[in-house]
């Protein structure tokens, strides 16, 4: 498992690296007083790291919006670090996006409880109805640990990017309930080119990360960012299983 989890990262690897480099280039010549077109870098960024894994087979999408993940836990485990490496990286070079964020508002426990019910109320309707079994699906539990770091640690830096950053940035310049519905649409319009070209399966995926954005935007409007984590986190937990090979 260890060796060929080193081998699909180097894969994985060895087709993005180009593309951030190139990204890395654009962000670093921009100018920090050109705020938008530095979030709007990073979330092209994203949207390549998260859309390259799916023709190298380290996710697939159903049309049911069932996603399965690499049935390799250090795989995922590694994609969840990486990820968690790549937010604290982006608090050392970009500290003026970085003050953008709101980690909490409002009462810490509440905002958690309120995010843990967000994530349920959206993923367990969609794991009750594709009828995921775990008592049918080999390796799910030694596979699991490693989906967690993943669904959390993943999603917490595309909570960092739209909910910190970009709905951060739009709160100082419009109401923030707007601010919301435009970080929950901008959330659903980057998932545009994985529903309409990558995966081919259009309108179910739009629908469903446009529910899911604006849920998660609503939660950081009222409890923070790491709310909203939780909130997203928990959503992908539930409608994942491995993808068996």
């Amino acid at each position: 498992m260890i060796i060929e989890g080193v081998r699909v990262l180097a894969n994985y690897a060895t087709h993005l690296t180009p593309g951030l480099l190139l990204f890395g280039l654009w962000f670093a010549l921009t100018p920090r007083t050109l705020t938008v077109i530095r979030i709007v870098l990073l979330l092209m960024a994203f949207v390549l790291m998260r859309d390259v894994m799916t023709p190298l087979g380290l996710w697939a999408l159903g049309s049911e919006v069932q996603i399965a993940f690499s049935e390799n836990a250090l795989v995922l485990a590694a994609l969840g670090g990486l990820s968690v490496l790549t937010i604290m990286l982006l608090a050392r070079v970009a500290p003026d996006l970085w003050s953008l964020i709101r980690w909490f508002i409002g009462n810490p426990g509440i905002g958690l409880l309120v995010g843990l019910g967000v994530g349920c109320l959206i993923g367990v309707p969609l794991r009750v109805y594709q009828g995921i079994d775990t008592s049918q699906i080999h390796g799910y539990w030694v596979w699991l640990p490693g989906l967690v770091v993943l669904a959390y640690g993943a999603n917490a830096l595309e909570e960092v990017l739209f909910r910190g950053f970009l709905q951060g940035y739009l709160e100082q310049h419009t109401a923030p309930l707007r601010a919301a519905l435009i970080s929950g649409v901008a959330f659903a319009a980057c998932h545009t080119f994985l529903a309409l070209s990558v995966t081919q399966l259009g309108w179910p995926i739009l629908v469903f990360t446009l529910i899911e954005g604006l849920a998660c935007a609503l939660v950081r409007m009222r409890y923070g960012v790491l709310p909203a984590t939780i909130a997203h986190g928990t959503a992908i937990l539930l409608i994942s299983v491995p993808h068996m090979a």
